[in-house]
């Protein structure tokens, strides 16, 4: 089949696809250069005069349709004898091979693709075109996510007649999607397009079909005649207002169905907005068992003729009974009246005959403990059904049964028991540096309880007030959603007093008040008769009330003419030169000489790296010394004096990192 060209126009490429009836080619218009999709005809049925006569005005009426959710048909046409059907290319895949793939879908998709679909079919049926075959295979998916539903004329062409040996073929796949007036031969509408889209739903959430059997006779059976299990009773996490959707589209009675596309759209749209509804009940004439009217055959027809014409001989040989008989034929007909009866009330009294039993309610309970529960209460082993799922109950431990306890139900009731494999596990947020309130919304919004959010305070110096220094657990690990999460949250005090540091040396001053949460400031040496390098007085004074973090300079005593700062870990007044040895101290100002002092400010931006500073000075020896060697974090200043002789010059060098930075020139 591969390059074969038809019309003259489309280049065949390669297979893609195909079912009983067809196969489905992609192929390149050649007139128009664009991929398309060719679907032929198996030859067993272009000899068919009134399939092919059909299968063109279906086809004619499917490309009147025009939808971003239906696939577009281009062209219809013959080459020899095989028909075909040009239609748009959809490079995706089939929604029946994604759920093939994935299994149940998450319920936002199942409804974003119900809603499209459902508006593709509300363009069809504004057009007076039944689908009848709405089944996954028929809809594709663009890799953008877009619904494409095809083969619309195909599937009314093949199914205008019921289940027949001649499209066994074609019904297999269609079958299960079948709704209970198409398995019947029966009249189809727009309702029969709401109960296969309903079928489609149901698989999506459940990756299950509502009916499946050994042959498709069976299944169409099933349509007819049997329930089937509820979504939610296979997936408890379904929203009941999705489930509702399936309920009443998969309603037998087709008068219990929505009444259009649109009404079904729009409860698509609002399902998520609402999930928590009542569950949807049948209307009560709508839930009356359907009676399965069989299709009559042309060999079945006649051989109902045949039997006409003896009944209607019967009817002659009738008037010819006697009277006994016809009493006889009477006493007859009664007692089996009344032998049917009987048999009838017996079997409804044993049916009324099963006693109600009380129900108890076993959830919170082991499930050991629920199953000897519900037996002490009359029920047997074999009524009782589990189904395992995740709560916040612990493991093990009932979370819901069915129907619910306590109550009244008959003692064959089949109870089932929804067992707990613990609650989630969550992944456990980084909440360093957060404030106590955005720490416990991370958390809730990650799954956790607000009920297991517990917040302990310690007292740090690092972290501000009221944020988080740690969790227990740590960041990152795997936990479950009913663990106890642990905030320890810094508590720091809303006020500190200046400690007494007068009279200490630098180093110990600098522990005593970081130790009351405050920060060293500005060190400046002064002349003072206390000891040489210890504080002579503080600012904020000693006994000041301050916040925590407040800034104290430090006035250090100077009695031997040093002028650097004291030593300084922090890097605010550290004088070690790089090679280990200290700045030169000026020695005794020589006579006649005059003091001036020159200040140095050397300012730090906050958050900026470390600044080497170097501070020389020539003075009246006109030798240079190096007064000050240091690297600070913070904008620092320092007052130097010097010594000079009247008429002569001295010269104050600062450097920063290793360069030049500014010179301050005095004249003695």
């Amino acid at each position: 089949m591969t390059e074969q060209i038809l019309s003259g126009r489309y280049r065949i490429e390669e297979a893609i696809g195909g079912g009983g009836m067809a196969v489905v080619y992609r192929a390149v218009d050649e007139l128009l250069g664009r991929t398309v999709a060719v679907k032929m005809l198996r030859p067993q049925f272009a000899g068919d005069e009134e399939f092919v006569s059909r299968f063109r005005q279906e086809a004619q009426a499917a490309a009147k349709l025009s939808h971003p959710n239906i696939v577009n048909l281009y062209d219809v046409g013959m080459s020899g004898n095989e028909y075909f059907i040009v239609m748009e290319y959809v490079d995706g895949p089939t929604l029946k091979d994604l759920i093939k793939s994935k299994g149940a879908l998450p319920v936002e998709e199942v409804v974003d693709i119900s809603a499209q679909i459902c508006e593709a079919l509300a363009h069809a049926h504004e057009h007076r075109i039944i689908h009848r075959d709405i089944k996954p295979h028929n809809i594709l998916l663009t890799k953008s996510g877009i619904v494409k539903v095809t083969d619309f004329g195909i599937a009314r062409a093949v199914t205008g007649t019921t289940i027949t040996d001649r499209q066994a073929t074609s019904v297999l796949g269609s079958v299960h999607y079948f709704s209970p007036e198409q398995a019947r031969g029966g009249q189809t509408d727009v309702k029969s397009d709401i109960y296969s889209l309903g079928v489609v739903m149901y698989e999506m959430l459940t990756g299950e079909l509502p009916f499946s059997g050994d042959s498709p006779v069976s299944v169409a059976l099933k349509h007819l005649r049997e329930e089937f299990v509820e979504p939610r009773q296979i997936d408890r996490s379904i929203p009941q207002s999705i489930e509702n959707i399936v309920l009443r589209a998969l309603a037998k009675s087709p008068s219990a169905r929505y009444p259009d596309m649109e009404s079904m759209l729009a409860d698509l749209n609002d399902a998520l907005k609402t999930p928590n509804v009542p569950k949807f009940i049948l209307p009560k004439e709508a839930t009356e068992e359907t009676i399965a009217i069989p299709v009559v055959r042309d060999g079945a027809l006649m051989s109902t003729d045949r039997n006409k014409g003896k009944q209607k001989g019967k009817k002659k040989q009738k008037k010819k009974r006697s009277w006994w008989q016809r009493l006889l034929m009477v006493i007859l007909v009664l007692v089996v009246i009344v032998l049917g009866g009987l048999a009838a009330l017996y079997i409804l009294m044993r049916v009324l005959a099963v006693p109600n039993v009380a129900l108890p309610s076993v959830v919170g309970e082991t499930e050991s403990q629920a199953v000897a529960t519900l037996e002490s209460a009359g029920f047997k082993a074999s009524q009782i059904h589990e189904e395992t799922g995740t709560s916040k109950q612990h493991k093990g431990i009932v979370f819901d049964q069915s129907p619910q306890g306590p109550t009244k139900v008959k003692q064959t009731r089949t109870i089932t028991l929804y067992v707990s494999t613990g609650a989630p596990r969550l992944k456990m947020p980084d909440l360093t540096g957060v404030t106590e309130d955005e720490a416990k919304l991370t958390l809730m919004d990650a799954g956790f309880s607000d009920s297991h959010i517990v917040v302990k305070t310690e007292s740090s110096s690092n972290t501000p007030s009221g944020e988080v220094i740690s969790t227990e657990p740590t960041a990152g690990s795997e936990v479950q959603s009913d663990a106890t999460v642990t905030l320890y949250v810094s508590s720091q005090p809303a006020t500190t007093v200046v400690p007494n540091v007068v009279g200490m040396t630098y180093q110990d001053a600098l522990k005593a008040l970081q130790a009351a949460n405050l920060q060293v400031g500005q060190v400046t040496p002064v002349a003072s008769t206390q000891p040489n390098q210890t504080v002579v007085q503080t600012s904020p004074a000693v006994g000041t009330t301050v916040k925590p973090n407040t800034v104290v300079n430090l006035d250090i005593a100077d009695n031997t003419g040093q002028t650097t700062s004291p030593t300084n870990s922090t890097g605010t007044g550290n004088s070690t030169s790089p090679s280990g040895s200290t700045p030169t101290s000026p020695s005794e100002p020589p006579a006649g000489s005059t003091a001036h002092e020159v200040k140095v400010t050397v300012p730090v931006n906050p958050g900026s790296p470390p600044v080497q500073v170097e501070i020389d000075v020539n003075d009246a020896e006109g030798n240079d010394q190096t007064v000050v060697q240091q690297t600070i974090t913070k904008t620092t200043s320092w007052t130097e004096t010097i010594y000079l002789m009247p008429g002569t010059t001295g010269q104050v060098d600062v450097y920063l990192n290793g360069q030049l930075a500014k010179q301050f020139t005095v004249q003695g």
